[in-house]
């Protein structure tokens, strides 16, 4: 459990230390960033500038659309419940500006098993009229899988493995989502029913592992803005 701790703790403050959260002169650039907790068994809090920033962060949850300023920050991340003073990692970096200014951050566990941070920069590119954007995030101590939507696979036979994303473009409307073994056809995530609106981008990442189970997080994104 301590190892799985420091390893998140790691992850989260490096990554958000880089992006930085906390206060900015007036029309500096903003970036915005989602925060995914998928390692299972480990709750921890999260400190910016010497105050709690994220609580009780459990697995499974998710922090969404935190408006970042650029900027230089201070970050610490604490077990769950601790004061900031008893952190296990200090961070500090300078955040500057950049064009794409829109990610997700992962914490997960990679197909060893160990504790990792994965970083995905996401698509904010206006869909074609009627279509929504479907991105599967493979972020679970699994082997490769494949991806079905209204039981037919997506993935055209290619291997799909951990740390990797795949993209699809496809009509709105409703959709049953299921994970399963490459080359095979049993759901090992899901069935997972999703409704999809055209012009928005949905961000589907598989976690977890064998011993505490799977799931899927799903966040949505309207594209076509500047985000």
């Amino acid at each position: 459990m301590t190892k799985r701790i420091i390893g998140l703790a790691v992850g989260l403050a490096t990554t958000m230390a880089l992006f930085g959260v906390g206060t900015a002169q007036a029309g500096t650039p903003k970036f915005t960033l989602n925060v995914v907790h998928g390692i299972p068994g480990v709750e921890v809090d999260v400190c910016v500038n010497g105050a709690k920033a994220i609580t009780g962060f459990e697995p499974g949850d998710v922090v969404s659309g935190v408006r970042l300023p650029q900027g230089e920050y201070r970050l610490k991340v604490t077990p769950a419940g601790e004061a900031c003073s008893a952190a296990i990692l200090n961070a500090k970096a300078d955040l500057q500006g950049g064009r794409n200014r829109n990610y997700t951050v992962v914490a997960n566990l990679d197909d060893h098993g160990s504790p990792n941070l994965a970083l995905f920069r996401n698509n904010t590119r206006k869909t074609e009229s009627g279509e929504a954007r479907v991105i599967v995030r493979h972020t679970a101590d699994a082997p490769a899988v494949n991806v079905w939507a209204d039981g037919s696979p997506l993935n055209r036979g290619r291997r799909f493995v951990w740390g990797e994303q795949r993209r699809w473009d496809v009509p709105e409307g409703d959709y049953s989502v299921f994970v399963s073994l490459a080359r095979k056809s049993a759901p090992v995530i899901g069935p997972a029913d999703l409704s999809l609106m055209a012009g928005t981008s949905y961000q589907v990442y598989a976690w977890g592992n064998g011993a505490a189970g799977y799931g899927l997080i799903v966040i949505p994104l309207e594209v076509g803005e500047k985000h």
